[in-house]
């Protein structure tokens, strides 16, 4: 009789394996979408860590982007999957004329929208990216979530549109 002590082995190393390439994709790896608690730790990391306001969120490498104003310039705040570390920071460019009247005339900040938009979904939101837009000449904040949900979010209100 022939022993089942290989074969067991061998479920033992391919089950772990199996399972995790069911998970979602780790940090590193393509774009990241977490949940809004991740996206708003990573807001509020940049804005530390830059000293302003961040007015756009996005993801890239398994990565949080995020953009804050901060004076007349535009830091861009690499942040880990998790939000609680900024990793690096580049500020080579000046802030646009429209992004910066848009967050001056702001009072909700991209953090509350964040927020509030994933107050809307169903279940845990995931965060795919955030925008600060100008919508006949009122400040909108834009949440895309994971599926194609798009909330749009008073910047001067917070209310839902």
């Amino acid at each position: 009789m022939a022993s089942i002590r290989p074969l067991s082995v061998a479920l033992l190393v391919a089950a772990p394996l199996a399972l995790g390439a069911c998970a979602p994709s780790a940090p590193g790896g393509g774009d990241l979408t977490a949940t809004d608690r991740d996206a708003v730790r990573a807001v509020t990391t940049a804005e530390a860590d830059a000293g302003g306001r961040a007015f756009q969120l996005g993801t890239d490498d398994g990565r949080w982007q995020i953009h804050v104003a901060v004076g007349d310039q535009e830091v861009e705040v690499v942040v880990s999957a998790d939000g609680s570390q900024a990793q690096s920071s580049d500020d080579a460019e000046g802030l646009d004329t429209d992004d910066a009247a848009a967050l001056q005339a702001t009072t909700t900040t991209l953090a509350d929208a964040v927020r509030i938009a994933a107050s809307r979904a169903s279940g845990d939101a995931r965060i795919e990216e955030a925008s600060l837009e100008s919508e006949d000449g009122t400040p909108i904040w834009k949440i895309d979530l994971v599926g194609g949900t798009t909330v749009r979010v008073s910047g001067t209100d917070g209310s839902v549109r």
